[in-house]
C-alpha cells in the first residue's frame, strides 16, 4: 500500500504582511477620499450660504460689446447675451449716452444682426456699448415715462422706490397700485420691461427694493430672509399706498421677489393696509432646499454631492442666520393661498427650476393661471413673445380689479 502524505499550505509571513500593507493602504486611501469629500462639502456649503444669505449686485446683468451699425441694422459679436431669442436693449458708454431696443437676432456670419426697433437718444456706430435681455438698465426715464423717486418708511429705515403714477388709460383702475418687487441680488430696472404693459392697464405702480438690497438699508446682521422678513417691506409699500391715496394693489414679484409676494399672504400679516386683488408670479423661488440644490448641480457639483452641500448649506444658514426654510416654502403654503395668482416660469430656467412652478400650479389649480414658457429663461420670459405676455398681463389685472367709477 502506498502512503499519502498530507501537505499543510500555510501563507508565509512575508505574504501575511504583505496583505496587511494593503489593507492599511486602501483603509488610508478610503480616509483621506472621505476627508477630501467631506472638505469639497463644506467648502461648497459655507461658499453656498454665504451667497445665499448675502447678495448685493449694483448693475443689470449685461454684456459689454463695440457696436456696428449700418442704418437700422445693428451688427454685435456673438455671445450668450447678444444671441438669446427676443429682443434686447443697448445702452452706449462711449462716445455720448442713449438706448435702443433690438429685435429678433439673426446670425451673420460670427456677428449677430438686430434691427432697431426703438430709439432715444443716440446709437452711434463704433460705440462701446451695454447690451442685455433685461433690456433696460436705468429708470422710467430711458422709457420716457414719468415717474418720482420716493422712499418706503420702515423700522430699517427708507427703501427706495420708483412711483409711476396712472396713466389714465383706464380711470376706473386709478386707485390700484401694483407694487413690483425684485429678487435675490436683483434691481428694480430688470421689471421695466413689463411698464408700458402696467401702463395700459390703467394701475400706478411702485418698484420697491427690500432690506440689504443694493442701495436700501440693511438689517442688523445683514442677511437675506429668503422672503420672510423681506415680506414686512412690502407690508410697508401697502402703508404707502394708503398714504399715497390709492385703495387696492396687486402685487408683482420676481424670483426671490415671487416668494417675499407669497410671504405677505400669510395670515400673520393680516389685515393689510390694502385689499390685495391678485399676484403676479415670474419665475419665483418657491422651495430653497431645491433651489440650492439644483444651483450645486448647474456649477458641475455631482447630483448625489449636490444632495449633501445643500444639507450643509442649509445648516450653516439655519446657524447663522436663524432662517426658518419651512416658513419660505411656498409650495407647502399653497393650501392656504386664497388671492388670484398668474405665473410665468421658463423651461429652460437655470436658477430656479421649473419643476417648483409646475408643483404650485398643480397644487391650486382653482387660484392659478399657468403659462410654462417654452424656452424661457430665469425672469427672461417676457422675452420669448412680449406681445403674448403683455396681453396675459394686461388680461389678468382686467379680470382680479375691476374697474370703479371714478
Amino acid at each position: 500500500m502506498k502512503r499519502q502524505s498530507t501537505i499543510n499550505h500555510q501563507p508565509s509571513t512575508g505574504g501575511r504582511l504583505t496583505d496587511r500593507l494593503l489593507n492599511i493602504r486602501k483603509r488610508r486611501a478610503l480616509g483621506w477620499a472621505a476627508l477630501a469629500y467631506a472638505g469639497v462639502v463644506l467648502a461648497g456649503a459655507f461658499l453656498g450660504a454665504e451667497i445665499t444669505l448675502r447678495s448685493k449686485t449694483r448693475r443689470v446683468k449685461g454684456v459689454i460689446v463695440p457696436v456696428g451699425r449700418r442704418g437700422n441694422s445693428v451688427f454685435l459679436p456673438a455671445s450668450a447675451e447678444t444671441l438669446s431669442r427676443g429682443p434686447i436693449g443697448i445702452v452706449p458708454l462711449l462716445p455720448n449716452k442713449g438706448h435702443a431696443v433690438l429685435g429678433e437676432r439673426k446670425v451673420v456670419g460670427t456677428l449677430v444682426r438686430r434691427e432697431v426697433t426703438g430709439e432715444r437718444g443716440v446709437l452711434p456706430n463704433g460705440a462701446l456699448a451695454w447690451a442685455s435681455t433685461f433690456v433696460y438698465n436705468g429708470t422710467p426715464a430711458q422709457l420716457g415715462v414719468a415717474f418720482e423717486h420716493t422712499a418706503v418708511s420702515t423700522p430699517l429705515g427708507d427703501m427706495p422706490a420708483w412711483h409711476i403714477p396712472p396713466s389714465g388709460d383706464a380711470p376706473g383702475r386709478a386707485d390700484t397700485l401694483v407694487i413690483v418687487i425684485h429678487g435675490h441680488g436683483g434691481q428694480r430696472a430688470q421689471a421695466l420691461r413689463m411698464l408700458p404693459a402696467l401702463q395700459r392697464t390703467g394701475t400706478g405702480s411702485l418698484f420697491v427694493t427690500f432690506r440689504n438690497a443694493h442701495g436700501a438699508p440693511a438689517s442688523p446682521q445683514g442677511y437675506l430672509t429668503l422672503g420672510d422678513q423681506e415680506a414686512e417691506d412690502v407690508l410697508a409699500a401697502l402703508h404707502w399706498a394708503q398714504d399715497a391715496g390709492y385703495k387696492r394693489a396687486v402685487l408683482y414679484g420676481f424670483s426671490m421677489g415671487g416668494n417675499v409676494a407669497l410671504s405677505v399672504l400669510r395670515q400673520k400679516h393680516r389685515p393689510y393696509p390694502l385689499p390685495i386683488l391678485g399676484v403676479m408670479l415670474d419665475c419665483p423661488a418657491l422651495d430653497w432646499r431645491d433651489t440650492i440644490r439644483s444651483q450645486g448641480v448647474r456649477v458641475g457639483i455631482p447630483a448625489f454631492m449636490a444632495r449633501h452641500v445643500a444639507r450643509f448649506v442649509e445648516r450653516i444658514v439655519t446657524r447663522r442666520s436663524g432662517q426658518d426654510f419651512d416658513t419660505v416654502d411656498q409650495i407647502a403654503a399653497a393650501p392656504t393661498f386664497d388671492v388670484p395668482m398668474i405665473l410665468w416660469h421658463g423651461t429652460r430656467d437655470r436658477t430656479i427650476p421649473v419643476g417648483q412652478a409646475d408643483r404650485l400650479a398643480a397644487a391650486r389649480p382653482d387660484l392659478i393661471e399657468y403659462h410654462r414658457v417654452e424656452g424661457g429663461k430665469h425672469i427672461r420670459v417676457w422675452n420669448i413673445d412680449p406681445e403674448q405676455y403683455d396681453a396675459q398681463l394686461e388680461t389678468f389685472i382686467a379680470r382680479v380689479v375691476p374697474e370703479v367709477e371714478a
